[in-house]
């Protein structure tokens, strides 16, 4: 199967599964969503782990700081917080409290080596605590929101429509302008060009199409939704073929079959959540 067909796969499949969840399941604070969430950011940190530290079976100093399913926590507390103790800032505690305890066992860890690869380790481990446990977690976020169902399923249906509508156009009439971006030389001008004026299509149409967000997004607002969640797509595309590129790998993992590992999948997603969300607080909160 080609990778349009991949593609074209992942976003028949993982669309309407995620409005299931998120229409079908929204009790206690849309629980279902965030448990997919949180296991997602569990798989995702563990395909990182072994991009950051692919020696960790070898040698105790080559292992992370702390273990890879620990920060996995964050997306978990991020729900907890909202849920059921809005008053407390249960989110950045926690998130202190993991940089802390790897700051902290590195202070006995390092003596193994006297101190060489202490800012490796440090900075690795800080990377796994981010990525993409910290990220994920604007996912939940987005739950402090009116309608959070149909904001969600236009944030996936932009960041999935890119991707297809992009490697579409690249096929089409992007074979001489390729290369631009050397960590993905498949790429292309008119790819970026055609998924991005696909995403604004796309949440021009569902803004429009759906009441509930035709009453607090304007067609100018979706246009600049569309353009931006294109860009923030691309770049979370971008920056995990870097890290893969960093470790010698072409896939992050193997967890879906002819596509790679998730991280492969949700890239796109996790980068555009942030600037999902804080998009829509300037214009709906």
């Amino acid at each position: 199967m080609n990778s349009f067909g991949k593609r074209l796969i992942t976003t028949l499949t993982a669309v309407p599964l995620l409005f299931v969840i998120i229409f079908f399941f929204p009790q206690h604070n849309h629980l279902a969503f965030s448990v997919v969430v949180v296991l997602a950011a569990l798989i995702g940190s563990h395909e990182m782990e072994h991009m950051l530290f692919p020696k960790a079976k070898e040698s105790r100093e080559e292992r992370p700081l702390i273990p890879f399913w620990l920060p996995c926590v964050l997306p978990a507390v991020q729900w907890i917080e909202l849920t059921i103790i809005p008053s407390m800032e249960l989110f950045d505690i926690t998130l202190i409290i993991l940089f802390f305890v790897a700051f902290l066992r590195e202070i006995f860890r390092g003596a193994s080596d006297h101190f060489q690869g202490t800012l490796d380790r440090v900075s690795r481990t800080a990377m796994l605590i981010i990525y993409p446990s910290f990220f994920t977690s604007f996912l939940i976020r987005l739950f402090v929101l009116d309608n959070t169902a149909y904001l969600l399923l236009l944030m996936f249906l932009i960041v999935f429509g890119n991707d297809v509508f992009a490697y579409l156009f690249g096929m089409w009439l992007g074979k001489s302008n390729r290369g631009v971006f050397k960590v993905s030389p498949n790429k292309s001008i008119a790819g970026f060009i055609g998924g991005s004026a696909m995403s604004i299509l796309l949440s021009v149409a569902m803004t429009a199409l759906v009441p509930e967000l035709a009453a607090t997004i304007s067609i100018g607002e979706a246009i600049v939704l569309g353009l931006v969640i294109s860009i923030t797509a691309n770049a979370g595309d971008l920056i995990e073929s870097a890290f893969k590129r960093s470790a010698g790998l072409k896939d992050s993992g193997t967890i879906i079959p002819g596509r790679g590992g998730l991280l492969d999948s949700i890239d796109s997603t996790i980068v555009s959540a942030p600037a999902f969300l804080l998009l829509l607080t300037q214009w709906i909160l």
